[in-house]
């Protein structure tokens, strides 16, 4: 169904081995095929399809002017800089970062991100406490607030975020 939707062999689809990790990796023709456990993944090749699958994380599509790129984030992705690490490569391929545009899908809402001491723990280790809520004795993640966080840190301006709760 996807190969007749984008009219693109299966051969050139790729797919991670996601690992809820910070890794990135440049896609050629010559791994394109190959098992590659990573969580971000650019390219410059035409005819490639990149893939990744989400269920509550969320996904990134990186356009810039030579690569495209798409990142599978979770939260420990996030918090151990897979979204800086992405643009990190993307600027050592010659990418402008005001040039970016990135396109985060549906994912978590802080609504329904519900956690427990212990997960506000380790963001209070990280100073990242300010992304806890607390309404009704009860802790919520805004998991979209520390994303948009991380794309304005590295330079990136022109971004969209979905607004859809998984």
């Amino acid at each position: 169904m996807i190969a007749r939707k984008f009219k693109v062999k299966k051969k050139n689809f790729c797919f991670l081995n996601q690992t809820h990790s910070s890794k990135v990796i440049e896609i050629s023709k010559n791994n394109k095929n190959k098992k590659i456990s990573a969580d971000g993944m650019i390219t410059k090749t035409k005819g490639i399809l990149l893939g990744i699958l989400t269920a509550d994380c969320a996904p990134i599509i990186i356009l810039g002017k030579e690569y495209v790129g798409i990142i599978h984030v979770g939260w420990k992705g996030l918090l151990n800089g897979i979204i800086e690490n992405s643009i990190r490569e993307l600027k050592k391929k010659g990418e402008n970062v005001d040039n970016l545009i990135c396109l985060v899908g549906p994912h978590l809402q802080k609504s329904s991100f519900n956690v427990k001491n212990d997960f506000k723990n380790m963001l209070i280790e990280k100073n990242k406490e300010e992304y806890i809520m607390e309404t009704n004795e009860k802790l919520f993640f805004d998991f979209s607030k520390l994303i948009s966080n991380s794309l304005s840190s590295v330079g990136v301006n022109k971004y969209k975020i979905s607004k859809i709760d998984t």
